[in-house]
């Protein structure tokens, strides 16, 4: 599901089911986990989807499993998103084609999100399908969302690459065949940093972030 790759000083972690990417607690520990592997040398880490689709969100059958799984992938999903908020070196999401919501909030926590043009939508569209969000990625999105992204999230509309960078889940779109120059630009200047100043700012900016994601309840699917 993820393969780990280290090319020109930086991590490269490869999210492809071979599917559409439904994200459950195996595969978000499993994120959680290289991202820990990562950790140790400071290099800046990309998290990539499969073209065509970086996630459908969370695997709808964890919710449909029973209390216990459900609450567990919510957890899990919550932990992946702490990862990223905590990491010491910059993270970079890269999205070459949908983000339904499990995969939009982890555009939102990374330090830098890629979205390709092209025919795809990014957003969170529970209100669509009759779910209601978790708390965590509402507070998620209170800090990254711009007001008309926020508005977005109750009436679930979903975004257009460029839209969606207009409204805070992307900080770049480019044209299928520019991604790759432009991944390499990015992290050609986030190599540059010093990165125990990088760590340290990055870790006061979403000090009450963190805080308050890691305080807020999951659901009761009891």
């Amino acid at each position: 599901m993820i393969t780990h790759t280290q090319e020109n000083g930086a991590h490269i972690l490869v999210l492809d089911d071979g599917k559409v990417n439904a994200l459950n607690k195996e595969k978000l520990d499993g994120l959680v986990a290289k991202l820990a592997e990562c950790a140790g040398d400071f290099a800046p880490v990309v998290i990539r989807g499969r073209k065509g689709i970086f996630s459908a969100g969370f695997d709808l059958k964890g919710f449909g499993a029973g209390p216990e799984i459900a609450t567990a992938q919510l957890q899990a999903g919550k932990d992946a998103i702490l990862a990223i908020l905590r990491h010491p070196a910059p993270v970079v999401t890269l999205c070459e084609g949908h983000a339904y919501p499990m995969g939009a909030f982890l555009m939102l926590a990374s330090d830098r999100a890629i979205g390709t043009d092209g025919e795809f939508i990014t957003g969170m569209n529970e209100s669509a399908i009759g779910m209601a969000l978790p708390i965590y990625p509402m507070i998620l999105g209170a800090a990254r969302l711009n007001s008309t992204g926020r508005k977005a999230v109750a009436t679930s509309q979903m975004f257009t690459p460029h839209e969606a960078r207009e409204v805070g889940y992307f900080d770049h779109v480019a044209a299928a065949e520019d991604v790759d120059a432009l991944l390499a630009k990015i992290l050609g200047e986030l190599k540059a940093l010093n990165m125990g100043a990088f760590g340290a700012n990055k870790a006061a900016m979403n000090a009450q972030l963190i805080a308050d994601i890691e305080a807020s309840p999951l659901p009761d699917f009891g």
